[in-house]
C-alpha cells in the first residue's frame, strides 16, 4: 500500500464527534445512512487544492492576457453572446445552490468517507460560482454589445424565467438534504451536466466563441468526481432496505422538476440563438437515454431503483418544448435582459427539417416576429395572443407546454386560491406537498397591474443613454432599436391570468345564485 493511500486512510480515522456539544440537527434527514462506506474521492484535500489551484490560474491567466489582448469575446456570434447573458446567471445560482447542498451533506451525514467528497466539491461548487462570475465580468468588459451582461444577477429574481430557474435549483438545498442530493448529484449533475457543458462547450465553438470553452471544460472536469459523489450517495441510502421508497419518491419528483427547467431552456438555447443549431432532441436521446438510463440507472436497477415514474412522458413531450419556450421568449422579450434573435428562412427550413410538422404550428409565428421587429409597427409579438397563460406553481414555466395546439395546463382551487399546473407530474409533486408551494407568487402574481413600461423602467432594463431598452428583437445594430417611449406607447399591462379566471369564476357563482323567476334574492 503506497504512503498516500495510508495517509488518506489515516487522516479519515481522525474523524471524531465532541462530546462537549449537542449533534446538529440543523438539516434533518429521513433517510438512513451507514457509518462506513467506500471514499468516493480517494483525494487528499492538500491535493486536491494544489490541483484546482493550477487549474484556475491557466484559466484566470487565459482570460487576463491572450483572450482579452486579441479581442476573442468581441468576435463571438451575437445571437450566441445574448444566449450567454441569459443562461450565465442561472448557473451561477444553480452552483450557489449546490454549494449550499454538500455543505449541508457534511453537517448531516455522519460517514467520513462520504464527508471526505462532500467538502471538496462544496470548494469545487464555490470555485464555479466564481468562474462564472469572471465570465460575466469578462464579457461585460469586452463583449462587442455588453448590455446586459451586467444585468443579470440583479435582475434574475424578477424575471420570468429566472424565476423558473430558481424553481428548478432550490430543489439542491430546499428540505431533506439526501434528497437535495439525489436531485442535484443524481439527476442534474449525472443525466444534464453533459448535455449542459458538453454540447454547450461545443455550440460555443462553433459559433466563434473562444472564451467560454476553457471556463466550462475546467468545470466540466469536476464533474466527473461529483458524479462519483451522487453515485456512492446513492448506493450508501440503497444500502438500507428501508430507504427505497423514500429514495425512488425522491427520484421520480427530481427528475420532474429538472427536465421542467431544463430541457425546454437548453433546446432553445441550442436551436434559436445561433446560426450553428444543434439538435437538441438527438442530444438528449445521446446523453439521457443512452448514458444515463441504459447506462448509470440500469446499474443501479440491482438495488430496487426504477427508472424516473414519469421519464416516458418527459420523452414524449420533449419534441416540441424547447420550440414552445423559444416562442414564449421571443413573444415576451421587452421583458428580458437579453436580445431575441428572430428566425429568417434558412432557419425555418432547419427546423421543419428536423421537426416535420414544425411550421404548421410555429411558422406563423415566427413570420410576424420578423415584421414586428421595427418599432414602427407598433406592436410587440406577445400582445398578438389572446391572454397570457398562467404560470405553473411548481416549475413556473407558462402553462402552454407541449405546444399551444394540445396544453395539459389545468387549474384547480386549493386552501382559498386558483393553482395552474403545466402537467399532470407538476400537479402531483404539488398534491404530496402543497405547504411548500402555498406562499410562492409567480411572476403575474407579483406585478398584476404594472405597465409593461413601468416594469422595464423599474427593473434597470434600459440602456447607458437612459431610454433605449437593454433587450431587443433583433442583433443587428443596423436596424432600429425600441426605446422606453416605443414600449409607452402600447400600453400593454401585466395582467395575472388567475386574478381574472376567479373573478370569473365568482361572477358566475353569483349568477347561478340569482333567482330565475324575476323576485329578489
Amino acid at each position: 500500500m503506497t504512503t498516500a493511500v495510508l495517509a488518506h486512510d489515516r487522516i479519515k480515522d481522525f474523524d471524531w464527534a465532541p462530546s462537549y456539544v449537542p449533534g446538529s440537527t440543523r438539516y434533518p434527514t429521513k433517510f438512513k445512512i451507514p457509518g462506513k462506506t467506500k471514499d468516493p474521492f480517494r483525494t487528499l484535500v492538500r491535493e486536491y487544492l494544489s490541483m484546482e489551484q493550477e487549474k484556475d490560474e491557466r484559466q484566470y491567466g487565459a482570460l487576463e492576457d491572450v483572450l482579452s489582448r486579441t479581442g476573442a469575446a468581441a468576435r463571438s456570434d451575437r445571437g450566441w453572446m445574448e444566449a450567454l447573458k441569459l443562461v450565465l446567471p442561472m448557473l451561477v445560482y444553480a452552483e450557489y445552490g449546490a454549494m449550499k447542498n454538500m455543505a449541508q451533506l457534511v453537517e448531516t451525514v455522519d460517514n467520513p468517507e462520504l464527508r471526505q467528497g462532500y467538502l471538496t466539491q462544496a470548494l469545487d461548487e464555490q470555485r464555479h460560482v466564481n468562474q462564472e462570475l469572471y465570465l460575466l465580468r469578462h464579457f461585460a468588459r469586452h463583449a462587442e454589445d455588453s448590455e446586459g451582461f451586467d444585468r443579470g444577477m440583479r435582475v434574475r429574481g424578477s424575471n420570468v424565467f429566472g424565476r423558473a430557474s430558481r424553481c428548478c435549483f432550490e430543489n439542491y438545498f430546499v428540505n431533506d438534504p439526501i434528497e437535495s442530493a439525489i436531485t442535484l448529484s443524481v439527476v442534474t449533475e449525472t443525466a444534464y451536466t453533459n448535455p449542459l457543458f458538453v454540447p454547450l462547450t461545443e455550440v460555443a465553438a462553433f459559433n466563434g466563441d473562444d472564451v467560454t470553452p476553457g471556463v466550462f471544460l475546467s468545470i466540466q472536469s469536476d464533474e466527473a468526481r461529483h458524479m462519483a459523489n451522487g453515485y456512492s450517495t446513492l448506493a450508501a441510502v440503497l444500502s438500507v432496505d428501508e430507504n427505497l421508497p423514500l429514495a425512488q419518491e425522491a427520484f421520480d419528483r427530481a427528475f420532474w422538476c429538472q427536465h421542467a427547467f431544463l430541457d425546454p431552456l437548453l433546446g432553445a438555447l441550442y436551436m434559436y440563438f445561433t446560426p450553428q443549431r444543434i439538435n437538441y432532441v438527438e442530444k438528449w436521446q445521446e446523453w439521457i437515454v443512452d448514458d444515463w438510463v441504459s447506462g448509470y440507472i440500469a446499474k443501479l436497477e440491482r438495488f430496487g431503483l426504477k427508472i424516473p415514474k414519469h421519464f416516458a412522458h418527459a420523452a414524449e413531450r420533449l419534441q416540441w418544448l424547447p420550440h414552445t419556450a423559444a416562442m414564449v421568449g421571443a413573444a415576451t422579450w421587452p421583458f428580458h435582459w437579453w436580445r431575441f434573435p428572430g428566425l429568417d428562412e434558412r432557419g425555418m427550413e432547419w427546423m421543419e427539417q428536423q421537426f416535420p410538422g414544425w411550421h404548421a404550428i410555429y411558422g406563423s409565428f415566427w413570420e410576424g416576429y420578423r415584421a414586428l421587429q421595427d418599432p414602427k409597427a407598433g406592436m410587440i409579438p406577445f400582445q398578438a395572443f389572446p391572454a397570457a397563460p398562467p404560470l405553473c406553481r411548481v416549475c413556473a414555466m407558462p402553462t402552454v407546454f407541449p405546444h399551444p395546439g394540445a396544453p395539459t395546463a389545468r387549474v384547480v382551487e386549493h386552501a382559498g386560491r386558483l393553482h395552474a399546473f403545466c402537467s399532470q407530474p407538476c400537479q402531483e409533486i404539488f398534491d404530496n406537498c402543497p405547504e411548500r408551494y402555498l406562499q410562492m407568487r409567480a411572476f403575474d402574481e407579483i406585478f398584476d397591474g404594472w405597465g409593461l413600461d413601468e416594469y422595464i423602467v423599474k427593473n434597470g432594463l434600459l440602456r447607458a443613454d437612459g431610454r433605449t431598452l437593454v433587450a431587443q428583437p433583433h442583433v443587428d445594430d443596423t436596424k432600429p432599436m425600441w426605446t422606453i417611449d416605443d414600449i409607452a406607447k402600447l400600453g400593454v399591462e401585466i395582467v395575472d391570468p388567475l386574478r381574472v379566471l376567479a373573478a370569473q369564476n365568482a361572477g358566475a357563482a353569483d349568477d347561478s345564485a340569482a333567482p330565475t323567476d324575476g323576485s329578489e334574492g
